[in-house]
């Protein structure tokens, strides 16, 4: 691209804030995004321990942008007594979708996107793999013999890390939390908001309206008098304004996502040269929005 179609992309970006362009904009940039990632489960690259979840976390990332896609075109509402159809855009599962959206994204930058050394990952993989099992260990009664089967091998499995973990030079890093590890385990040693801080993502965007998200996934007061407050029509102004800052907030993840894959793994720098100029120039704009 020449200077002056930069500009005109740049211009065009700038413009895209709105309803239509955005899901126009995310929506190929999804495409992308599963394309570079079916690039790494085609080439099977060499992994490190726990990398091969790298791929399943942006999936499960991939999966939710596209639901939140389809959220913001407005849903259809009627009851029996009412069969006429109403359109709306579900602002609050917009809201807790975006929310695990982030979330998401910080799990990856936690475990494995980070400069940490590769001994002080594996410590955290291992926390986080203890609170998964642990968590399926509350499933234990009246299961099938294969799953109660897992679940034996999991226990055990449980004891082992523990053990590890004990031994590491970075247990010391516990300290008040080291009781969580025993009772329910520790997935992470920091808490939503102090990784939003630590993250490559600009906090100035992200905090604010994750903490917004946070109060609607759990029903807290301020998501109730929001919601009784506001209209549910899918062309009121509030929440197309809601659904674009959402959308945009997941746009900004994705990009982000794609160049921490492309810097990681060769495969998937294969994959991204092989992209539209155009869209490669989008992605890295909105890249560098989101951590510049």
């Amino acid at each position: 691209m020449n200077e002056e179609e930069k500009i005109q992309a740049i211009l065009n970006e700038a413009n895209s804030l709105n309803l239509e362009s955005l899901y126009e904009s995310l929506d190929v940039i999804l495409k992308a995004h599963g394309d570079i990632v079916q690039s790494i489960y085609e080439t099977k690259p060499e992994l490190g321990t726990g990398e091969v979840y790298i791929e399943t976390l942006i999936i499960k990332l991939i999966y939710a942008s596209k639901s939140a896609l389809q959220l913001s075109l407005g849903s259809e509402l009627s009851t029996l007594n009412h069969p006429e159809i109403r359109e709306t855009i579900d602002r609050p599962s917009l809201y807790v979708l975006t929310r695990s959206i982030i979330e998401t994204f910080l799990t990856l930058e936690y475990l494995f996107f980070n400069e940490l050394s590769r001994d002080e990952q594996i410590f955290r993989y291992n926390l986080w793999r203890i609170s998964g099992f642990m968590t399926r260990q509350n499933f234990s009664e009246n299961l099938n013999p294969l799953f109660a089967d897992k679940l034996y091998r999991e226990k055990k499995e449980i004891e082992k890390l523990k053990t590890e973990i004990r031994k590491s030079p970075f247990y010391k890093t516990l300290k008040k939390q080291e009781w969580k590890l025993d009772r329910f385990g520790l997935p992470r040693i920091l808490s939503w908001s102090n990784l939003i801080l630590e993250s490559k993502l600009k906090s100035n965007l992200f905090s604010k309206v994750y903490s917004l998200y946070s109060n609607y996934a759990h029903s807290e007061f301020i998501s109730i008098i929001q919601i009784n407050e506001s209209k549910l029509g899918k062309y009121d102004p509030f929440n197309i304004s809601t659904a674009i800052t959402s959308l945009n907030k997941i746009r900004l993840i994705n990009c982000v996502t794609i160049i921490l894959l492309v810097n990681k793994f060769e495969c998937a720098k294969e994959a991204y040269q092989k992209l539209d100029e155009n869209l490669i120039f989008k992605i890295e704009f909105w890249n560098k929005f989101a951590t510049e």
